[in-house]
């Protein structure tokens, strides 16, 4: 029995819609069961289960029965990892973050984050997979407001940033077949990256062309960006971009082949992505 954190989102939405297709047993965690028991795909081997991932004593008993626990970014893993192991589960699929892997590792937020629960992970004494992915494609959504009310010209800071963006599907898929066949994957750490190398300024482009619109690019201080979205995000995610940006500015990234090992096929493109949620930027 495999148990799902975060069972309607972004990236566990779509290992849900991925195991329906399996010969496994799963239970879902949302906060909103009606987003699941509306799929019309069905699903006769999931069981739903109600609940909070930060309210863990609601439904630790769930978790009673299960084998393998995916498991998605907690502030502090601990309570949840300790109702695992006391429930008898012994597997970990965690979904971590590449910035890990990073010369910045040790100040940089995100990969300090993440590193904690897997480090948590490890001391509580479960078998493992790591699945460290770059930056998710999805992420460009917050650029929706830029096409829809541009009056013909885009600021931005770091134009020139480059990202080795995976799209959620990519992810998704890897973490079902890995969920599935545990054991073949046990202790090892997974690194998932897009298929390609591209610039922010590449990315904005091929959307404006999408699009059909002709959009001038202008760069844009770090100081204007900060003060432009904390109207509409938090600070910690706007610190997390510019670490990002920073980095890349001075170090080279690489794309693995992760994806295609596992899966035999290369990883979808950012053009792919563009053009599937272009309507999030009309």
């Amino acid at each position: 029995m495999l148990f799902i954190t975060g069972a309607t989102g972004t990236v566990g939405s779509r290992v849900v819609h991925y195991l329906k297709q399996k010969e496994v047993r799963f239970k879902a965690l949302t906060r909103t069961p009606e987003k699941l028991m509306s799929d019309p795909t069905g699903g006769k081997n999931m069981t739903i289960v109600t609940g909070d991932i930060k309210n863990c004593s609601a439904w630790s008993d769930s978790l009673h029965g299960v084998e393998t626990l995916f498991l998605i970014l907690l502030d502090d893993a601990g309570e949840i990892l300790q109702a695992a192991r006391d429930q008898g589960v012994r597997n970990i699929v965690f979904l971590s973050s590449a910035s890990i892997n990073r010369s910045d590792a040790g100040y940089n937020d995100n990969a300090m984050k993440h590193k904690k629960v897997e480090d948590q992970i490890q001391a509580y004494g479960f078998q493992y997979v790591f699945i460290r992915a770059e930056a998710f494609m999805h992420n460009t959504i917050y650029w929706r407001d830029l096409f829809r009310y541009n009056k013909g010209t885009i600021r931005l800071p770091a134009l020139e940033a480059k990202l080795a963006s995976i799209h959620e599907t990519d992810i998704a898929e890897v973490s079902s077949v890995v969920l599935a066949d545990f054991d073949r994957f046990s202790g090892q750490i997974l690194t998932l990256t897009g298929a390609n190398i591209l610039s922010q300024r590449n990315i904005l482009t091929e959307i404006s062309k999408q699009l059909g619109q002709s959009i001038t690019l202008e760069e844009q201080t770090i100081d204007d960006f900060r003060s432009y979205m904390s109207k509409y995000i938090a600070e910690e995610y706007i610190t997390l971009r510019v670490q990002d940006w920073e980095y890349t500015l001075k170090h080279k990234l690489a794309v693995t082949d992760t994806v295609l090992t596992i899966l035999g096929r290369e990883p979808y493109t950012f053009r792919e992505w563009i053009a599937e949620h272009l309507g999030d930027f009309q």
